[in-house]
């Protein structure tokens, strides 16, 4: 998991480098730095988005008229709760996972403004997901075997897609974007013969990222 993640943070890093060394009036590096609410659509637990922090590297260049192209690297972290039963009650369990996320947007210029609306995809490597110890053995709601220390292992790399706006000047502008998972998170637990059985059917569930960021161009 570690070998992942310095991959990619390497990666990211020497295009970043790159791309500076060679830098025109067309091409700007941005730091971004926001919140997102993560949700994980699921039809095998309730759950509740909640609210964490992002920020990152990315570089914009022009690319032909009004199109740019936006690439970058971004560190987050993402929460959302699930609903538990513990001791005859029921106790929202947060749940959390840090994530390095590779992005390429195609970048279209509105008229001759600073607002543009972006797209592309989304390489991600998360963590396990993570919980407070005192929370473990709690079991899932409308599931009478699967605990919650039964969903640690999940899938560490996924693929999303993002739609996001970004307006402003030319040197801080306001990004509003969302993600959406197209691969399945919780795929890998799958895989795991006693949180299969446990679960007593297969486990879905994609991650959805509403996320806001203010980006410094330099």
């Amino acid at each position: 998991m570690k070998r992942y993640f310095i991959t990619l943070v390497l990666l990211g890093l020497t295009n970043l480098v790159s791309a500076q060394y060679g830098r025109g009036d067309y091409n700007h590096i941005g730091l971004s730095l926001g919140i997102n609410q993560t949700s994980l659509y699921t039809d095998n637990f309730n759950i509740t988005p909640k609210t964490s922090w992002t920020g990152g590297l990315a570089m914009r260049g022009n690319y032909y008229n009004s199109f740019a192209m936006v690439y970058g690297m971004n560190f987050t972290e993402n929460k959302f709760s699930i609903e538990t039963n513990s001791s005859s009650a029921t106790k929202e369990v947060d749940l959390k996972m840090m994530a390095v996320q590779i992005h390429l947007l195609l970048s279209y210029r509105i008229a001759e403004s600073a607002f543009s609306i972006d797209f592309g995809p989304v390489l991600q490597v998360n963590s396990e997901l993570k919980f407070d110890e005192a929370d473990e053995n709690n079991f899932i709601t409308d599931n009478d075997l699967l605990q919650v220390k039964d969903l640690e292992k999940i899938t560490p790399i996924n693929f999303n897609v993002q739609l996001g706006v970004t307006g402003g000047f030319e040197n801080i502008r306001l990004n509003l974007c969302y993600q959406y998972g197209v691969t399945n998170i919780l795929n890998n637990l799958n895989d795991q013969d006693e949180v299969a059985f446990k679960a007593d059917g297969k486990l879905k569930g994609n991650l959805g990222v509403f996320a806001g960021n203010i980006i410094f161009y330099f």
